[in-house]
């Protein structure tokens, strides 16, 4: 099996995307157990749901992306 070629660049993306999506997830869980939030909590919790929903987007399209170099690869080796 062919070794992935993961670039510096790639990760430092990728484990940036991963803490803040991980950091508004977090943030989001914390802010829904408040009790009467005030409308600038609620603000807050709308702002880290939102960067949490994109930011599993955007993991699941870095993973994506190298998922199809990985297959593109083989296919090069097998023909």
């Amino acid at each position: 099996m062919n070794k992935m070629n993961i670039t510096p660049a790639f990760q430092q993306v990728f484990f940036t995307v991963l803490f803040l999506t991980l950091l508004s997830g977090g943030v989001s869980c914390w802010m829904a157990f408040q009790s009467n939030p005030s409308p600038q909590q609620n603000r807050i919790f709308e702002n880290a749901m939102t960067t949490w929903q994109i930011g599993v987007g955007a993991i699941v399209g870095l993973l994506g992306g190298k998922a199809t170099d990985l297959l593109h690869s083989n296919e090069d080796e097998g023909a």
